[in-house]
């Protein structure tokens, strides 16, 4: 049953790489790559999918031992920029790698191993794949549980348990939950890293200023 469940699934995933191929053409188009763990072939195209689509949004909490979510981070990916904020803190800019695979850039290693499908979920999102595998990120490495989208063939939750009690994030658990309504992957206003104008003396009449965009840049205000 778990072969066919698979083959199911690839299946799936190839034809959603057809139907939507403009928009993930960053993506291996279901290649595997060489040293990847075999059992994690399925989850590693939902990866590929996931990350190298053109715009998407999560968000990242931390599972406390309640049971409650409570919201960290929050990001943005469009096109070639990378937006993110920690705790309603003010937005941060990066450049977005064109290419997200399933091996760690830094060791070459996979980043999944022991991939094991845990059945059909039904998540909010709609009907969803479960499984669990290990993951590994520079010297990070936790529990993971997957859920992928039946429908898109890309990850819609996961919740990481980090070996060390706490790994990328700074709480032993995370819940990252995916959105890829277009709608709400909007840029966010990104304040300037500098000032456009230094005061030098604000007790001193009138005050001088450095304006770093002017072919002046000292005035008088």
């Amino acid at each position: 049953m778990r072969v066919i469940a698979a083959s199911v699934f690839c299946l799936t995933l190839i034809q959603i790489a057809t139907v939507h191929g403009a928009e993930d053409s960053r993506s291996s188009h279901l290649q595997a790559f060489n040293g990847e763990d075999k059992s994690c072939y399925a989850v590693n195209r939902a990866y590929e999918n996931t990350h190298n689509s053109g715009r998407y949004s999560f968000t990242i909490s931390e599972l406390q031992e309640d049971g409650h979510l409570r919201p960290y981070m929050e990001a943005r990916a469009i096109d070639d920029v990378f937006y993110s904020r920690i705790e309603n803190g003010v937005w941060d800019e990066d450049r977005r790698l064109p290419i997200r695979t399933p091996l760690d850039a830094n060791s070459g290693l996979p980043v999944f191993t022991s991939c094991k499908e845990l059945g059909n979920s039904q998540t909010e999102e709609g009907p969803a794949f479960h499984y669990s595998a290990y993951w590994h990120r520079y010297k990070w490495n936790a529990a993971i549980d997957i859920w992928i989208s039946k429908t898109s063939g890309k990850f819609i939750k996961t919740i990481s348990r980090y070996d060390q009690g706490a790994g990328e994030m700074p709480f032993p658990v995370a819940v990252q939950i995916m959105d890829y309504d277009r709608a709400h992957a909007m840029k966010p206003i990104v304040p300037d890293e500098y000032p456009t104008c230094w005061t030098l003396d604000l007790e001193t009449s009138p005050a001088a200023c450095i304006d770093l965009t002017s072919p002046t840049p000292i005035t008088a205000h």
